[in-house]
């Protein structure tokens, strides 16, 4: 009997654990289960135990696998991981930065106040430019601006032995109802009435007291063209430009790749090796190329006709080497002009964003030229300007030529031409 009551104490500790068994007070409770009165209330306490000692070998277990097998690194170091986080949040906000309408203009804004920061502000006011009979360009006859169009002035000036002339006058319209982007060019020579002096070459206006103000002046009396701000280099700058554009592709005739290896016109005797066809011009000889005058062009045009014919052509290639480039290149090429070349403007840090957002948003693969006076509509004539005769360019007809420059610059269905009367230029008539 005794050995079925220990066979039967065996079979009830048949899957336990052996310290559960012996270690573990088992037999305690084995010896002691005629001491309780209630049965019940001696198994909860031997389930009760033996949760407790389950608990803590699993416990135990934990604690021996994470000494004997530590955790495995992970293949990547934590700053890597940063580096992977920080990246992907920068590429997905390139993405909507370059993919979406308002992520371009977060882009030009960005894009127009570096540039902007590094041009060489000028604040101007034609609008209290008084001539020296107290008018002021409130008084003048001019046109009003036009929603659609923007112009803007651009000026190269020549300064020698203290003069400055502007031999380079171009408007620069932005046109963005008929997406286009155009070259005015307005003739040196023109022979035209400024406030508050005597008639006078176009060329001369900017040199006087008045400077730029009095040159918006002159052009809205004279043409009836609103202008909305200015750009100016001088010919050190324009070199510089091209240099940094690391040339422009001009062609030449033999007559003028002789002329120009000839004269003074390339300044540098070293650059005085151009030849006829085309070719890449580093700076110093396209400014002379832009300088002939004496030695008509590919299609006749000579004097100031040819003159500023080249400035068209020149303008033109910088155009199609800017516009060849990707958003990179024309950054850092941005850069660099304007780290290295002064340019002047009065057109404000708001203006010039919204500007170049227009410019981008325009598209254009080609700019459209034109030159005021055009042919046949102006007679070449002799007057005294000081104590000497000069020649110069007069319009056979004033309004023509306004209503001319008008149907270029702002379209023919426009009633801008309609606002320009009679009494814009009495003396000219």
């Amino acid at each position: 009997m005794e050995k079925d009551n220990n066979s039967n104490t065996n079979d009830n500790n048949e899957g336990f654990p052996e310290n559960l068994k012996k270690d573990n007070n088992w037999e305690q409770y084995s010896d002691n289960i005629a001491g309780y009165e209630d049965e019940d209330v001696f198994w909860d306490e031997v389930n009760s135990s033996l949760a407790d000692q389950i608990s803590k070998e699993l416990e135990d277990k934990d604690t021996s696998t994470n000494d004997d097998n530590p955790k495995k690194k992970s293949r990547f170091p934590k700053g890597v991981k940063i580096f992977a986080i920080v990246f992907s949040v920068i590429m997905l906000l390139g993405c909507l930065l370059a993919f979406t309408p308002w992520g371009h203009k977060i882009i030009l804004n960005i894009a127009g106040s570096y540039i902007y920061g590094k041009l060489d502000y000028e604040n101007s006011d034609p609008a209290q430019t008084a001539d020296n009979s107290g008018n002021t360009a409130d008084d003048a006859n001019k046109s009003e601006p036009v929603q659609d169009v923007v112009n803007i002035l651009l000026l190269g000036v020549e300064e020698f032995e203290g003069a400055s002339n502007t031999d380079v006058m171009i408007i620069a319209s932005l046109n963005t109802k008929d997406n286009t982007m155009k070259l005015t060019s307005l003739m040196r020579d023109l022979y035209v009435e400024i406030p508050g002096y005597s008639n006078n070459k176009l060329n001369s206006v900017y040199g006087k007291e008045g400077g730029v103000d009095l040159l918006y002046q002159t052009i809205q009396n004279n043409f009836g063209v609103s202008l909305d701000g200015y750009v100016l280099v001088n010919f050190s700058a324009f070199e510089k430009i091209v240099d940094l554009l690391h040339g422009v592709e001009v062609t030449l005739t033999s007559t003028e790749a002789n002329y120009l290896n000839t004269t003074n016109y390339i300044s540098d005797p070293a650059n005085r090796n151009v030849v006829a066809g085309t070719q890449t011009m580093n700076g110093n000889q396209a400014l002379g190329y832009c300088r002939v005058r004496y030695v008509s062009t590919e299609d006749h045009q000579l004097d100031d006709f040819g003159r500023t014919q080249r400035h068209r052509t020149v303008l033109n290639s910088i155009f199609e080497k800017l516009k060849s480039k990707n958003i990179l290149q024309l950054g850092l090429f941005m850069n660099d002009v304007l780290t290295n070349v002064k340019i002047k403007t009065d057109i404000t840090k708001s203006e010039f964003n919204e500007y170049l957002e227009e410019a981008v948003s325009l598209n254009v693969k080609s700019l459209e030229n034109y030159r005021i006076p055009s042919d046949g509509n102006y007679k070449p004539e002799k007057v005294l300007i000081g104590n000497i005769k000069q020649a110069v360019l007069v319009p056979t007809d004033w309004d023509a030529t306004r209503k001319e420059i008008h149907e270029f610059i702002y379209g023919s269905d426009t009633t801008e031409t309609e606002d320009i009367t009679e009494d814009t230029i009495q003396t000219q008539e």
